[in-house]
């Protein structure tokens, strides 16, 4: 089985399918320019945290960060949050920064005390973080940020790395430490590993080609052994972080999912090879075998958290096929996650 009940320390949240942002790589953009039609555009309410968090008596860690929203901007954050501060152990939420006044993040400081982290996704200065998150205001967040740690907030930088920030990354931990933060990371996404091979117009020596560079090597060692990267995919070993973790993965219409990669194909605008995985699950199991407003935490004892998962990544028969999203996410040899392995560097600050 994946996990019994018993086993899960955190569950991950994608709160809501709104944002502020258009961010070009996110799965709730369409081609860089219009919102996911395929998408809902729903939240999780009261009643779904009450359903969530039943079995969990404070000894639960809740993350917010979602796949196709920010959790801020939801219209039904507050209410649940507050329910949230009664029943979690832990609550960390990843945003954008760059919503809700200072007064209200003051506030969620003052709430949260030592039971929050927020952590602020900004990946560049002033001049560039505009550049990937589409639609934020890098003095608003400033402002945002200084406020709530200001209240005696923790406050984390999360800063992925493009070509057109990486120049900044020494100044925005310099400026982070300055104002405050606990801690700042510079993450790398193998997204574009391939485009990396081909690549031009890189600067010797940065940190960024090293680590686009070393997940270029790791595609072209498994081209040595696979004959293509489909190939790895199906035949790879797989380590299921979430497992490792004892983590589970809520998307914003209550659905259950292992993961938030699992979580995300059932949106996706056009057919993938992920996809291609979810039309056979949903057709051995229909679409609401997961969903948690109809079957409550008995989801959990489903034959796809029971035996489909495990069977498929290590006795996969017509049956229980693997799921594309598995080999490429946990697979041994490529370190696809933006928050794993060689693909974070993080530090602490103001010790």
């Amino acid at each position: 089985m994946y996990l019994d009940i018993n086993d899960i320390t955190k569950i991950q949240i994608d709160h809501t399918s709104r944002c502020n942002c258009m961010c070009p790589q996110c799965a709730r953009v369409v081609d860089g320019k219009i919102v996911n039609p395929s998408m809902p555009i729903t939240d999780l309410t009261l009643d779904d945290y009450k359903i969530l968090l039943e079995p969990f008596d404070n000894n639960i860690q809740l993350f917010h960060c979602g796949n196709y929203g920010d959790a801020l901007v939801s219209p039904t954050w507050d209410e649940t949050f507050d329910y949230s501060l009664t029943k979690a152990k832990k609550i960390r939420i990843a945003t954008n920064g760059s919503m809700r006044s200072t007064d209200w993040w003051r506030k969620l400081a003052q709430k949260g005390g030592d039971k929050v982290n927020v952590i602020f996704s900004i990946d560049g200065l002033a001049d560039t973080n505009h550049l990937y998150r589409v639609g934020s205001n890098f003095n608003k967040i400033m402002e945002n940020a200084q406020a709530y740690i200001d209240a005696g907030g923790h406050a984390e930088w999360a800063f992925i790395e493009f070509k057109h920030n990486y120049h900044q990354i020494e100044e925005a931990e310099r400026m982070a430490k300055e104002m405050g933060f606990v801690k700042f990371s510079a993450k790398y996404t193998a997204r574009f590993a391939d485009q990396d091979q081909k690549a031009t117009e890189t600067r010797k020596g940065n940190l960024v080609e090293e680590k686009s560079n070393q997940n270029t090597k790791d595609k072209i060692d498994i081209r040595k052994k696979y004959s293509t990267f489909d190939e790895y995919v199906e035949n790879a070993p797989i380590t299921c972080k979430y497992k490792r973790d004892k983590t589970v993965f809520v998307d914003m219409c209550m659905k259950l999912w292992p993961c938030c990669w699992l979580g995300a194909p059932e949106y996706f605008h056009k057919p993938t090879q992920q996809t291609a995985s979810f039309d056979y699950l949903f057709k051995l199991y229909g679409k609401d075998f997961n969903d948690m407003r109809k079957h409550g935490w008995s989801v959990f004892e489903h034959e796809f958290f029971q035996q489909y998962l495990d069977r498929s990544w290590n006795d996969q028969n017509e049956k229980y096929k693997r799921i594309y999203t598995c080999g490429r996410t946990c697979g041994d040899k490529f370190e696809f996650s933006s928050g794993h392995g060689k693909n974070i560097k993080s530090e602490m600050l103001n010790e």
